[in-house]
């Protein structure tokens, strides 16, 4: 796992709407939920564990930052909690894929390994034991279990954030994935994502917010105007000005930078 000093999107502990003992309190009565979300994603690379929970922390101060307790048709308080704790370690999951991607030769003895096993199965009618697949493979017993583990924590980690979608009323609409598209588009104009964290600080906070939300955390539209208590129409208006706006400034950015390297040259 990498150090996450460098990935990390520092968070002040503070609110508008608490004060600091009420802040601490959110924050001890809702670590177990922060352990239940990062231990459920650490299930398939169980060393992740310790560092999920210290991205799910920011998660939970994130959402004690924004909660609004007098906007009476928000979601509650942990409903928002868990939709920053499970964004910021799905987020952060993404940008660190190497943890659950399965390095190439490991992925080409399983494909051979399971060819093998199958044939093996055939003709012993039995499944083969990984002493004898290492027999009549040529690789040792721990490349094969380390093949296997590691595709098999691959699958368990599609499986667990599959199931996160599964439970989710998810049904975009065309509006929504062009949205998708034009946000995809924005990721390739920018050299990196400091460069989108620096054009998000320019949209106003709840702009950002909502594109925080439907695109870093994976929320749909409707899930975004259900927790945030707005309408799905005053989301979907956010979403088209933010990517819009978002636009605006990398364009103007990358213009800049491509003058800047000019006068360099010159």
């Amino acid at each position: 796992m990498k150090d996450l000093s460098a990935t990390k999107r520092h968070v002040q502990p503070s609110s508008f709407f608490f004060t600091e003992d009420e802040v601490n309190d959110l924050v001890r009565d809702n670590m177990p939920l922060v352990r239940q979300i990062a231990r459920r994603y650490s299930q398939c690379y169980p060393d992740s564990f310790e560092d999920l929970v210290q991205v799910g922390s920011i998660g939970l101060l994130k959402a004690i930052n924004y909660y609004d307790p007098n906007r009476t048709r928000a979601a509650s308080f942990r409903t928002l909690a868990t939709c920053y704790i499970r964004g910021e370690i799905r987020h952060y999951l993404r940008d660190h894929a190497s943890i659950v991607q399965v390095p190439r030769k490991l992925t080409e003895i399983n494909a051979q390994i399971s060819q093998l096993e199958e044939r093996l199965t055939k003709s012993l009618n039995r499944s083969p034991s990984v002493s004898e697949l290492s027999a009549h493979s040529g690789f040792t017993v721990r490349e094969i279990l380390d093949a296997q583990q590691s595709w098999e924590a691959r699958l368990h980690y599609e499986s667990l954030d599959g199931a996160e979608d599964d439970d989710r009323d998810d049904h975009r609409g065309l509006s929504e994935v062009v949205a998708d598209r034009k946000y995809m588009e924005l990721l390739k104009m920018s050299e990196d994502r400091e460069l989108l964290t620096q054009a998000l600080k320019n949209l106003g906070e709840k702009t950002r917010q909502i594109v925080e939300f439907v695109f870093f955390y994976d929320l749909s539209q409707k899930e975004t105007a259900c927790v945030l208590g707005l309408s799905e129409m005053g989301v979907s208006r956010a979403v088209h000005s933010g990517l819009k706006n978002l636009r605006e400034v990398i364009v103007a950015e990358a213009a800049a930078k491509a003058e800047k390297k000019k006068h360099s040259k010159d």
